[in-house]
């Protein structure tokens, strides 16, 4: 059965009420006389035997499924015409029993149906087969035609107004959730900033679920359920003239009127974002997903629709940015929001137009300190405003799904990094990072091949670096494509090793050539005994598994030496040199010429 939001449509029946039903009765002409003629019919005839005609003549006797149950009750019910009282009670008895009669798929024309079928009985009962009949059997029957006319009129609006509610639902509201829709929430907006009362306030959430990919496979009728359900919860604790609308698949709002202080917003959010949480735990805990709500309010944040929304959306913006389950909107709230969207622009604007670099770090082998190669690092000078942090622009361009692209370019980037090494003279391998999505493009190998090929350099000089973080992600390995980077002959590194999940397993499993020790652990050998422990046992491991070992974020001398001791092969950091751009880093090279004599890639 199809529930109608009130928010949405009118209601989807007439209600019949005692000025109701005398109008009724008016429009077709049924009065006192009419309503006599009715009681003394009654007074002959039983509702039983007019019930066993209309079941028999729709075959509804034993109906137990489908639509039959409920033309099968209406069919019982409109055969006690007969035993009216002519009070309100039982039209409107009749009205639901339709309803639920034409939402469970009867057709519109049954109660035409019915009501001919009720007559005709009603005819063969007062005449029989005389050919003869008085004057008062055609008053009754005359009363009886009028009243199923009445009928008729009053269960045709009935189907009419379901019609137009089902038509109402198609364009303003959900079809799922029988809520109002995007384009009903911004119609009910500005109707309930219309009508702000003074000393009042119009609050506005807008909450957000970003769901994992347990959720992305389900079916589209477990997603529905998953939807209704949450609408569900979120309706169970809201006022009962806020209203709740769905902007998307994964995001709702609601309106929050007649608010008398703003602290409202805040605790409406809250209590939403908890409700959702409580839901999934409790009804769908094999689902994964953050949720995150913003709030605004009128006339403090907005006066206009458009304005409000925007608040409300600078303030989820913010939720999620921070790792909150709800922001409220402020004047900070607002240059942050903006700050973030000019950034996103602008990142993806100097990825098209090839702003970003590659900046180079020197690996030396231990413990000669030769240079035995270099790691590619991306860095992009904002115009006016110094470096941008690599990790905001690598968490831009995955959200806004660039990844890819920078991906290529940074692989293209290398090819021609390694061409101008080796043009003065310095042939190290050059190491690159790639990203779980990369792993999973099968023309990944053939573009790495045709890269070289264009820059005329060898494969056996690209390092390509793997992080544990996306090699654990459920999609993000593809062995196959792993491997045919290994028989082109690049070289590959698991990075970040012991910051990740199940490391002994990769080890064991994963074609790599190196590993490089994460920072957060070098860094730290010379002052505690436990850190010390962990990485010398991470060098004895990969050494076990015939791999070499890179510790990263190499600082000073003391750490140098501690690392010289567990037998690590190569380490990168500041104190050898820091990233810098390839004419800077061969300049580098030349001037440890006589230190680096001999230097061979492994």
């Amino acid at each position: 059965m199809n529930t109608l939001a009130p928010h949405l449509v009118r209601s989807p029946h007439p209600v019949i009420d005692e000025d109701a039903l005398a109008r009724l009765l008016l429009r077709y002409g049924v009065g006192q006389g009419e309503q006599a003629a009715v009681r003394a019919f009654g007074r002959i005839i039983r509702a039983g035997e007019l019930e066993d005609a209309l079941l028999s003549r729709f075959d509804l006797g034993d109906a137990v499924a489908g639509v039959e149950p409920s033309l099968r009750a209406f069919c019982i019910e409109l055969a006690r015409i007969t035993e009216w009282d002519f009070t309100p009670a039982w039209p409107a008895r009749l009205v639901d029993l339709w309803s639920e009669c034409y939402l469970g798929g009867a057709v519109a024309e049954f109660p035409f149906i019915a009501i001919e079928a009720l007559m005709a009985s009603c005819q063969v009962h007062l005449f029989s087969d005389r050919a003869m009949v008085h004057r008062l059997e055609l008053d009754i029957l005359s009363a009886l035609v009028r009243l199923g006319w009445c009928l008729g009129g009053l269960l045709c609006e009935v189907s009419i107004d379901h019609e137009q509610a089902f038509r109402l639902n198609a364009e303003d509201g959900d079809a799922v959730l029988g809520i109002p829709n995007r384009r009903r929430f911004l119609t009910l907006l500005t109707e309930g900033l219309a009508h702000v009362a003074d000393g009042q306030a119009v609050g506005l959430l807008v909450l957000d679920i970003e769901w994992g990919r347990s959720v992305d496979v389900l079916a589209m009728d477990e997603r529905d359920h998953l939807r209704l359900a949450l609408s569900d919860a979120m309706r169970a604790v809201l006022r009962a003239n806020d209203i709740l609308c769905a902007l998307g698949d994964d995001q709702w709002a609601v309106i929050l009127p007649e608010l008398q202080h703003p602290a409202q917003v805040s605790l409406a959010g809250s209590k939403l974002v908890d409700a959702c949480e409580v839901l999934r735990g409790n009804n769908f805990p094999g689902q994964r997903g953050r949720f995150h709500a913003g709030g605004a309010w009128a006339p403090e944040h907005a006066t206009d629709p458009l304005g409000l929304v925007h608040a409300a959306r600078a303030a989820l913006v913010a939720a999620k940015a921070s790792g909150r389950a709800f922001d409220l909107y402020c004047s900070d709230t607002a240059v942050r929001s903006h700050g973030d969207a000019g950034f996103e622009s602008e990142v993806a604007r100097a990825l098209e137009t090839r702003q970003f670099q590659l900046y180079l770090q020197p690996q030396v082998a231990l413990p000669s300190r030769r240079l035995v190669g270099a790691e590619a690092l991306l860095r992009w000078r904002r115009e006016g405003q110094g470096f941008a942090s690599p990790p905001d622009i690598l968490q831009v361009l995955e959200r806004i799904g660039l990844m890819a692209e920078l991906s290529r370019w940074v692989i293209q980037q290398a090819g021609q990094v390694l061409a101008t090494l080796a043009a003065a003279g310095c042939e190290v391998a050059v190491s690159v990072n790639l990203m779980a999505e990369d792993l999973k493009d099968p023309e990944l190998p053939l573009f790495i091949r045709q890269t070289c090929e264009t820059w005329r350099v060898p494969e056996s000089r690209m390092c390509f670096e793997l992080t544990e973080g996306g090699l654990v992600s459920r999609d993000g390995m593809s062995v196959r494509n792993l491997d045919a980077l290994r028989v082109g002959g690049g070289r590959l590194a698991l990075d970040d090793f012991g910051t990740g999940y199940s490391s002994m397993d990769y080890l064991r499993r994963l074609p790599v050539d190196e590993l490089k020790l994460d920072k957060s652990f070098v860094e730290r050998i010379t002052l505690t005994d436990n850190d010390r422990a962990i990485v010398e046992l991470m060098v004895r491991v990969a050494h076990t598994f015939g791999l070499d070992v890179v510790a990263e974020g190499v600082e000073d001398a003391a750490t140098e030496a501690v690392l010289n001791e567990m037998g690590c092969d190569r380490a990168q950091g500041y104190l050898y040199a820091p990233a810098m751009p390839v004419d800077q880093f061969i300049a580098w090279w030349q001037s440890h010429r006589d230190a680096l004599i001999g230097a061979r890639t492994p």
